[in-house]
């Protein structure tokens, strides 16, 4: 069978596919995996690094305010929906899964029509506008958490954890001193800003790399495309714009991890134990990622907008130093996300795939897939309660709790008073680049 997995633009939704793909190579399952991904996004280069037939095709965003980019969208989506139509007829995929992205829109739209059933995974706590639309089209929907189901249509949605790969258990701290030439006698801070690099981490943990090595190193994940505004002379400290063979390594050798609230990033420090330092984009999905971690003590969550260099200092020692936090930030991540997600869905896809109702593989006296489609009922209506719901209690809470409340919170009582920030606004420009 031909599996076609689509994702791309960040590495979001590229991550837990990449689990599936991992799943289905250790089990012997014979599956022939395409991969469709965007022109110029980060995720070229670690698909084909793991031996991963991949094409590209155009990807059209869909702006949510006004812009003159409005005015080229039509042709833009013909465009996009004449390559996804001959890149269908060409492969013959028995089913299409996607983890979300523009790209994967017209190829789930299509396929509905040509009769290739596809998989949409939501992976973050907030559907994003994507899989809401791609959600209608769908055979089969999961979410990572019981929250974001009542988003979709109940009768095509199940709850299932999020997938993630399991080679990432497979790093050694002594590859991970030899790869990134890192130092044995110190503790490491890992900072991921995601497939694209996030800028402001990348300004802000810069702006304080000379206190940061004078009692650690740090090992940065700057992103392809950012690995310019990280110049740090240190011998305690590693930049590298993207780590495609060696990311168990690098989770290996680190203490406490710095990043995004991306779910790839978080399921996958969860599988690996790694207490985290969370920094949501201001304004986006991730801040309810953040607040599910919040809810359940699971991390330390900053504002981006109201963090200053000294705060984030501050923060990171805080957590460094105390193996207590460390331990139950650890603990209680672990627990935060469902189990065998990765399991679930590899063979739930592997079962839709063997359900193809295409053309090259259906009995042709059956009504076609558009006949199907047209004579179906229309569709249930989505029931975004729940969810909005739970925004408006995180906005109701005011969140996050100040860095000490948080960190005695976690740990059931008082601890050491972290730094205030200086007064004035901080160097970094909130809004993410």
């Amino acid at each position: 069978m031909k599996i076609l997995l689509s994702g791309g633009g960040t590495l979001g939704p590229v991550t837990p596919l990449l689990g599936l793909v991992e799943y289905w190579r250790s089990h012997n399952k014979q599956v022939d995996i395409l991969w469709v991904g965007t022109v110029r996004g980060p995720e070229a280069s670690l698909v084909t690094s793991q031996d991963i037939r991949f094409i590209s095709i155009a990807s059209v965003k869909i702006p949510r305010y006004f812009t003159f980019y409005w005015f080229t969208l039509p042709f833009r989506l013909v465009y996009a929906f004449v390559e996804a139509w001959n890149l269908l007829k060409s492969e013959q995929p028995d089913v299409i899964v996607t983890a979300g992205g523009y790209v994967s829109v017209p190829l789930v739209v299509l396929g509905r029509f040509m009769g290739i059933r596809s998989w949409v995974h939501q992976q973050d706590v907030l559907p994003g506008l994507a899989n809401k639309i791609m959600a209608r089209f769908a055979t089969k929907i999961s979410t990572t958490f019981e929250a974001s189901k009542d988003a979709f249509p109940s009768g095509r949605t199940e709850v299932m954890g999020n997938a993630v790969r399991p080679s990432v258990l497979d790093g050694t701290r002594e590859r991970a001193l030899k790869k990134f030439g890192l130092k044995d006698d110190r503790k490491t801070l890992l900072v991921l800003g995601g497939g694209g690099g996030a800028a402001w981490l990348n300004e802000a943990v810069s702006a304080i790399a000379g206190d940061l090595t004078k009692n650690w190193q740090v090992l940065h994940v700057t992103g392809r495309d950012k690995y310019h505004m990280v110049n740090v002379s240190d011998q305690y400290y590693v930049a590298e714009p993207l780590i495609n063979d060696g990311m168990d390594d690098a989770y290996a050798a680190a203490d406490v991890v710095l990043c995004r609230a991306g779910l790839g990033t978080i399921t996958e420090l969860a599988a690996v134990g790694k207490p985290s330092i969370v920094v949501p984009i201001p304004d986006s999905h991730q801040e309810m990622n953040a607040f599910h971690l919040y809810e359940h003590q699971a991390a330390l969550i900053l504002d981006q907008t109201e963090t200053t260099p000294q705060i984030l200092l501050s923060s990171i020692r805080t957590v460094m130093d105390n193996e207590d936090i460390q331990m139950r930030f650890t603990a209680n991540l672990k627990l935060t996300f469902p189990k065998d997600g990765t399991k679930k869905i590899a063979e739930g896809v592997l079962e839709l795939a063997k359900e193809s109702d295409a053309k090259w593989s259906r009995d042709r006296s059956e009504p076609s897939p558009l006949e199907q489609f047209l004579d179906e009922p229309a569709p249930e209506p989505v029931a975004e309660q729940e969810v909005e719901e739970v925004v408006e209690e995180m906005e109701e809470a005011e969140l996050p709790l100040s860095i000490q409340e948080q960190v005695a919170r976690a740990l059931g009582g008082d601890v050491p008073k972290i730094d205030e920030a200086p007064e004035g606004e901080s160097p970094f420009d909130a809004k993410e680049l």
